[in-house]
């Protein structure tokens, strides 16, 4: 008997684990209750913090007290912040690595870790009570239950029955003992193990479920109290009920996003099951739609999982449970439909979405919500969309039909004097309309008829200056007056028409625009479509080859950006950052540059290349900017890069980029020759300069005014035109930008019509720009309130020598923001004010490319040492290299994925700290 042993059987230990587990989940739910009610919550402020100074401390602001309704889930409210935290020295990727020079990290602490402490703690004060009342359910019965016993041989354990009756009462009091023992140690080993995973089964649970029974425990009122969904018996419930019960496993089909059960849930399935028949499902729109989510998952994970080897037999005698789940689900479904036709009364009642088919299997997957405004709905704006959409855009413009127009097609590569023939045509007539694709050359054409004491008024959707006397206007082409008629219409940079989100406005000008004589400047790729246009609108025309007079020469010599650089020259880049690096390079060398890209002011642009042709510049550093409609004498066009970044992916330039940028070689009426030379891709730019461009097939077509008059959403209304199919050779705009921003209005709340609303996300303005977007949201805001006065853009005035510039150049923006916006909407807006500031603004960053360029310099982080604009790190070689090393020997890197696990790394990264 000595050397048999004892071990807990599984049921015991199972036992052991569920009975700590309970009362942990116990103390959590109280604790839980308690910082709801008693702490606030935390919103971290770090736009002061500087990270390399470990007395900076960042800004812990009280974001308002817990609102339970705010959070569904146990989880989504445990993984909030708390106002505890901890700063650590750390090392990352871009920070330095030198003693002297620390980064440090403000780590939040999450509330699941304040409460998991606390928890502890109790647990911790509680454990020889909890133990004693374990300890008093040990009757003799309980305890040789309880065990297994065994004896070790070479061949491993081997188990024993024990006949109680052969022993003694001294060795049974003896074996009792040890049993006694290694419960309580069954006991302190669970205790031990991660308090974090006890909680993780609260995670799957409703925050107003567990809130109920932390105020039982606690004795206290339920201030929270919401109301439970209950069935109404109505007909329409009933009708849901039977429909989904029939339709949902055909539905299941199409569930695309849900996967089939996984092996441990079929394990669980029937507590699973119950929890979803018996859970409280709050009449609040989130718990409702949080519960739909979950029991969709497992209703469609069921029919997806029951046929598969291996599966059925555990699930095949569970489908009653399933269309409880249905029945349950249609109860809700029908409660958030009635509270959603109430704001929609338009909306198709719930048997005019079963007499059509195709929603049938939708209402099942999606819910009745989604499906009337994403398959009824739109199926049926369809045909009303269809009615009132033209075959031919042409016969939009009924008053231009009635005209004879004639065009003339200047036809030709860039620098050929297309723009220029056209403009003094322009100048010859007593009224005529300049159509530009950029500002820029809006203001350039203005400039030069008043120049010429032509009095030109001035359109685009940044600006207006309007001259009550004058018969000429330039204006950017989306800025046309469709119902002004002119004697004299120049409509520029025409291949633009295949621009599938500004092509509209090129096709909208040519058959739109009331002019007897129409002037279209193109590329010969635009040819073609034009033609067809003309020739739809019944109008006569006539075609102007433009030649080149300069010959452009391609230098296959590779060239080099310190060694190369000639007078007249206009070194391409592509990206802001890009260019300012570059001149700073050339600047260290002692070469002067004007700088052009295409967030720089016109203003600012203007004093560029006034330097340039007035020699206190010999090079020009630009982007792609350059391409249209700049007339500088430029000698030679160096392609730094051969690709961009174009919104979606690096890629590289096509053909007909390369040759509008290079085209801008060897101004014509200056020098004989023009030039082009690369850093990279030789093949690429050659190649391309003699390539046939790629013919335009389609012309883009803008979003028709009469779709705002359909009674339906005004996103549903466009996002149903542009899938719809159109006839000939016109393809519908992108509207993404559009129904991004309108759907940003809809979680704003804005309150305006549908055509103020399509106005609103018409605008120009860079929504990549936080400060200007944030300043747009706020106009939206100030509108829909009623306001009359916009508030007026604010400069940062403490700001670093190197963001100064950015600001500078977000506070233009949001002056232009501040005139188009008064502007679009008839608000009162300070011209004076806007025209003042905007100078001063262009000034100052005129003044900052002038004086502190080499602040945009390319140096390493860490040593300071200065590296090429184009080098592919921040740092130097050397710098890496000791990264590297100090790395391999005393940094892991941290992975974020999972909050538990973020808790041991926090930990070893304190330990590691404190050595």
């Amino acid at each position: 008997m000595g050397s048999i042993k004892c071990t807990l059987r599984k049921e015991t230990k199972n036992e052991i684990a569920k009975y700590i587990d309970n009362e942990f989940i116990n103390e959590t739910i109280k604790e839980i209750v308690k910082y709801i009610k008693e702490v606030s919550k935390v919103k971290i402020d770090d736009s002061n913090y500087n990270k390399y100074d470990i007395n900076s401390k960042v800004e812990l602001k009280d974001n308002g007290p817990f609102n339970i309704y705010d959070y569904t889930y146990v989880k989504d409210f445990i993984y909030e912040l708390s106002w505890e935290g901890s700063y650590i020295e750390d090392l990352e990727d871009d920070e330095s690595i030198n003693n002297d020079k620390p980064v440090f990290k403000y780590e939040p602490k999450d509330i699941a870790t304040v409460l998991y402490e606390k928890v502890e703690k109790v647990m911790e004060q509680k454990k020889g009570e909890l133990y004693k009342r374990f300890k008093s359910r040990y009757t003799e019965e309980f305890l040789w239950n309880s065990v297994r016993w065994y004896k070790r041989t070479r061949d491993g354990k081997v188990y024993y029955d024990l006949d109680l009756e052969e022993l003694s009462e001294d060795k049974k009091r003896s074996i009792e003992e040890k049993i006694k023992v290694e419960i309580g140690n069954g006991f302190k080993s669970r205790w031990g193990a991660s308090v974090a995973v006890k909680v993780v089964t609260l995670e799957e649970k409703l925050l107003l479920d567990i809130y109920d029974k932390g105020c039982v425990a606690l004795g206290i009122v339920n201030d929270c109290y919401t109301e439970v969904v209950e069935s109404d018996n109505s007909n329409d419930e009933e009708k849901l009920i039977q429909l989904m019960i029939k339709s949902s496993e055909e539905a299941s089909a199409s569930t695309k996003g849900i996967n089939r059960l996984k092996v441990k849930v079929v394990n669980s399935i029937d507590k699973r099951l119950d929890n979803l028949i018996n859970v409280n499902i709050y009449k609040t729109k989130e718990h409702m739609n949080l519960f739909l989510e979950d029991a969709r998952n497992m209703v469609f994970g069921y029919y997806k999982s029951v046929n598969l080897p291996g599966f059925r037999r555990s699930l095949i005698s569970k489908e009653d449970k399933i269309n409880e789940i249905i029945k349950r689900i249609a109860v809700v479904e029908n409660i958030l439909y009635k509270e959603y036709l109430k704001e929609n009364e338009k909306a198709p009642s719930i048997d005019e979405m079963l007499d059509f088919k195709e929603c049938i299997s939708w209402i099942c997957i999606k819910g009745l919500v989604w499906t009337s405004e994403n398959m009824y709905i739109k199926n049926k704006a369809k045909d009303e969309i269809q009615e009132i959409i033209l075959d031919n855009p042409i016969y939009e413009y009924k008053e231009t039909r009635d005209m004879k127009r004639h065009f003339y097609l200047h036809v030709g590569e860039t620098n050929t004097g297309k723009t220029y023939s056209s403009i003094e045509r322009l100048m010859e007539a007593d009224s005529g309309v300049y159509l530009a694709p950029l500002r820029l050359l809006a203001l350039e054409i203005q400039d030069k008829l008043n120049s010429q004491n032509i009095p030109c008024s001035l359109l685009t959707g940044e600006e207006e200056d309007i001259i009550t006397y004058a018969g000429h206007v330039s204006s950017t082409i989306e800025k046309l007056q469709l119902g002004t008629p002119y004697d004299v219409c120049v409509i520029d940079e025409a291949q633009m028409i295949a621009d599938k989100q500004r092509g509209w406005a090129w096709t909208r000008a040519i058959i739109g625009v009331m002019a007897p004589e129409i002037h279209i400047c193109m590329a010969p790729e635009a040819k073609d479509v034009i033609i067809k246009l003309i020739k739809d609108c019944n109008d006569t025309y006539e075609i102007v080859e433009h030649k080149r007079d300069t010959k452009l020469i391609f230098e296959d010599k590779k060239f080099d950006l310190n060694k190369d650089v000639k007078p007249g020259d206009a070194l391409v880049v592509f990206g802001k950052k890009k260019a300012l690096a570059v001149s700073a390079q050339l600047l260290n060398n002692n070469i002067k540059t004007s700088i052009i890209y295409g967030s720089l002011p016109y203003s600012t642009r203007k004093k560029q290349f006034e330097r340039f042709l007035d020699g206190e510049t010999e090079v020009i550093v630009c982007t792609d900017a350059i391409g249209m409609g700049v007339n500088l004498p430029i000698k030679r066009i160096v392609f730094l890069e051969t690709r961009k970044y174009d919104g979606v992916s690096l890629r590289k330039l096509n053909v007909s980029e390369i040759k509008q940028i290079a085209g801008r070689a060897g101004r014509k009426g200056i020098y004989n020759k023009g030039y082009v030379a690369t850093m990279s891709d030789s093949n690429l730019i050659k190649n391309a300069l003699t390539a046939q461009t790629k013919k335009i097939e389609k012309c883009f077509i803008g979003i028709p005014d009469s779709l705002i008059d359909i009674n339906i959403d005004i996103i549903d209304a466009l996002k149903t035109w542009s899938v719809m199919s159109i006839k000939g050779y016109y393809e519908k705009t992108d509207v993404t930008r559009i129904i991004f921003l309108l759907n940003r209005l809809k979680k704003l709340n804005i309150n305006a019509s549908k055509e103020d609303l399509l106005k609103m996300a018409t605008i120009p303005f860079e929504e990549n720009n936080k400060a200007v977007e944030a300043l747009w949201e706020e106009y939206c805001k100030m509108y829909s309130a009623g306001t009359v006065n916009l508030k007026k853009p604010v400069l940062k005035k403490s700001v670093s020598s190197k963001k100064e510039l950015d600001e500078l150049e977000s506070y233009y923006k949001s002056l232009e923001l501040n005139y188009s916006f008064g502007k679009n909407f008839n608000m009162m807006i300070n011209n004076r004010y806007i025209s003042y500031e905007k100078e001063e603004t262009a000034n100052k960053i005129n003044e900052l490319l002038l004086t502190n360029l080499l602040d945009h310099e390319r140096v390493c982080i860490n040593c300071g040492k200065k590296l090429s604009w184009d080098y592919p790190s921040e740092r130097c070689r050397s710098c890496k290299e000791m990264l590297h090393e100090a790395r391999s020997g005393m940094y892991k890197p941290i992975f974020r994925g999972n909050r538990r696990k973020n808790d041991f790394s926090r930990s070893i990264r304190r330990k590691r700290n404190r050595h």
